[in-house]
C-alpha cells in the first residue's frame, strides 16, 4: 500500500495538474490515466546490458517512477464521445531498436539504404540527422498511432570521448528525421503542453499541421499553436494565418454565371448607342434613314389589310 501511495504522488507531480486542467475544457470527458508500477532495477540493467548503452538518467528515474505512461482523454459528440488526446510513452520492454546492425545486401534492403540519400541536417533546428547504420541507435519511445514514431537516439560523440549524445528525435511516414529535444525531460515537457492532440509532433517540423489537427489545436491549444509558429520561423516574416483556416470569400464562391454577365451587359448598349451616334454625320445620311423608316411604316396598313 505505501509503495503506491508512493507511486501516485509520483504520478500527480509528474502529471503537473494536466489531469485537473483537461477536466475543466468543454466538452473533455473520460480523462484515463493508466496506473502502472515503477519499473524493476533489475530490468533496467538487464535492457543496458542487452543494448550496449546507459539509459539517460532523466530517462531512467522516470523508468523507475513508472513503467510507461499512458493517459487518454475523448471529447463529447452528437453520436457520444470519440477519443482525442493521448500522451504515451513505451513500457522499457517495448524500448525496442529501430534499425541496427544488420547487414545491407541487393536481396535484403534495410533502412540504412536511405541514410546516402539523405541530407545530413535537419532544415529546422540545423541539428545533425540520426542514421539508421551503426554510428546511431535508435529506440522506439512512441509509436504515434501509425502517423510517425518518437525517438530516443543515441548518437556518436563529436569530442571523441566514450560518452555518446542522447537526443529524441521524430520519424515521419515518410522516414524523414526531425529534431524535437535534447534530453527526455525536455521532450517529456513537450508532451505535457500539448496535451497528447493528435499529430502534435508536427506542428514543430516543416511539414506542419493538417487542417483536422489545426481545429483540434485551436479549439483546445491555440496559444500553444502560435508558440510553435513562432518557434518555426521568425514572427516578424511570418504571414498572418487566421485561427479558424482559410478564409472563404462568400460573395465569390456563391457568383452565379448571370452576376458574371451583369456588368458586360448593361455596358454594352451603352457603348452602342455611343457608336451609333458618331455614325451620323451627314444630312444626307440623315435623309436615307428617314425614307427607310417611311417604307417601313407605309408597309404596315397593306399587310393588315391582307
Amino acid at each position: 500500500m505505501e509503495d503506491l501511495d508512493k507511486t501516485k504522488s509520483l504520478l500527480d507531480q509528474l502529471n503537473v495538474g494536466i489531469i485537473t486542467y483537461l477536466g475543466k475544457k468543454n466538452g473533455v470527458c473520460k480523462v484515463d490515466l493508466d496506473q502502472r508500477t515503477p519499473a524493476d532495477r533489475h530490468a533496467v540493467l538487464m535492457w543496458e546490458q542487452r543494448n550496449t548503452c546507459f539509459l539517460p538518467e532523466d530517462l531512467k528515474n522516470f523508468y523507475l517512477t513508472t513503467d510507461g505512461y499512458k493517459l487518454t482523454w475523448c471529447v463529447k459528440m452528437d453520436n457520444g464521445p470519440i477519443p482525442l488526446g493521448k500522451l504515451h510513452i513505451n513500457k522499457l520492454s517495448q524500448l525496442t531498436r529501430i534499425g541496427g546492425s544488420i547487414a545491407p545486401s541487393h536481396v535484403n534492403p534495410t533502412l540504412a539504404d536511405l541514410d546516402g540519400d539523405s541530407d545530413t541536417e535537419d532544415p529546422v533546428s540545423g541539428q545533425e540527422k540520426p542514421t539508421f547504420d551503426n554510428r546511431c541507435k535508435v529506440f522506439e519511445l512512441d509509436p504515434c498511432d501509425g502517423y510517425g514514431r518518437v525517438c530516443l537516439v543515441y548518437k556518436e560523440s563529436r569530442t571523441g570521448g566514450n560518452e555518446p549524445r542522447v537526443e529524441i528525435w521524430f520519424l515521419d511516414r515518410a522516414l524523414r528525421w526531425h529534431f524535437l529535444s535534447d534530453s527526455f525531460v525536455a521532450y517529456y515537457r513537450l508532451l505535457l503542453m500539448h496535451m497528447g492532440l493528435p499529430q502534435w509532433q508536427y506542428a514543430l517540423t516543416d511539414i506542419g499541421l493538417s487542417q483536422q489537427a489545426q481545429q483540434w489545436f485551436n479549439m483546445y491549444a491555440p496559444t500553444r499553436l502560435e508558440l510553435d509558429r513562432e518557434s518555426m520561423c521568425d514572427p516578424h516574416t511570418l504571414p498572418s494565418i487566421p485561427k479558424s483556416g482559410s478564409v472563404l470569400d462568400i460573395g465569390k464562391v456563391f457568383k452565379g454565371k448571370t452576376d458574371k454577365k451583369k456588368p458586360a451587359s448593361s455596358s454594352q448598349p451603352n457603348a452602342a448607342n455611343a457608336k451609333k451616334k458618331t455614325i451620323i454625320t451627314s444630312a444626307k445620311s440623315q435623309q436615307v434613314s428617314g425614307l427607310r423608316t417611311s417604307a417601313s411604316t407605309s408597309q404596315l396598313p397593306n399587310k393588315i389589310t391582307k
